[in-house]
């Protein structure tokens, strides 16, 4: 599946907002901490089609050592490339997985006072 067929498909099921010329943020309307937002992209590689968090949950998440990351994603079928949590895309199921996994990241390591 080139690039616009993989946005053409993620476009039927979620709004989305141009970041690049290569990347298209998937609006997801939910939060890591109730206050930030999922970073959920649609991410052409050239090569391949990829979910990224464009480094983004590490960065709310920062007390998370890299290799926490690197075990986590990898447990959960994610490779943790450059800080950026990365998935391929494949289909529709794998933007479900996506959000899945950071809701699992943020009840884990979210705090609420």
């Amino acid at each position: 599946m080139n690039y616009s067929e993989a946005l053409a498909l993620v476009q039927s099921e979620f709004k989305t907002t141009k970041y690049a010329s290569n990347c298209y943020v998937i609006r997801t309307n939910k939060t890591y901490n109730g206050a930030n937002g999922f970073c959920v992209t649609l991410y052409n590689k050239g090569d391949k089609v990829v979910l990224s968090d464009l480094g983004e949950t590490k960065e709310i998440f920062d007390e998370v050592p890299k290799e926490t990351w690197e075990s986590l994603c990898k447990e959960n079928g994610f490779e943790f490339n450059r800080w950026s949590i990365e998935k391929d895309f494949i289909s529709l199921d794998d933007v479900y997985e996506y959000i899945d996994f950071l809701d699992k990241i943020s009840d884990t390591y979210a705090v609420f006072e």
